[in-house]
């Protein structure tokens, strides 16, 4: 199953069977809401750090860390809605980020711009200017 993943993903821990057995969080869509933007305003926190800013439900850093892996475990479950979330060096990341997402629409904007341009340059280039 892990061959399938995108590379990126070799980096978003999961639950164990025994982990996903003893889970018991009464999350409503709202705090998945919440979670993804706290991550996505504070990237980079470790586990205990986002435990202290979720004010909106009473985590721990173990609990914190269950829920990250949580949401990789079944991204589907989550998509577009929480996570998943990259850990690396004790800190948890945002896989698509505000900021990876509006990199990825200029990128779209600018190739359209450039298509355009050389439609336009063709254009002028076979009225004589």
């Amino acid at each position: 199953m892990q061959k399938d993943l995108k590379p990126y993903l070799k980096n978003c821990p999961m639950l164990t069977s025994k982990e996903a057995s003893e889970v018991s969080f009464n999350f409503t869509e709202e705090i998945y809401q919440q979670i993804q933007k706290m991550v996505e305003q504070f990237p980079g926190l470790t586990s205990k750090e986002y435990a202290e800013q979720a004010v909106f439900y009473n985590f721990t850093e173990k609990s914190m860390e269950t829920a990250f892996k949580l949401f990789n475990t079944w991204r589907n479950t989550y998509y577009n809605i929480c996570g998943p979330f990259i850990y690396k060096n004790n800190r948890w990341f945002p896989i698509y980020s505000k900021k990876y997402i509006d990199t990825l629409k200029l990128a779209n904007e600018n190739s359209q711009l450039r298509q355009r341009i050389k439609q336009l340059e063709e254009k002028l280039s076979t009225t004589g200017f």
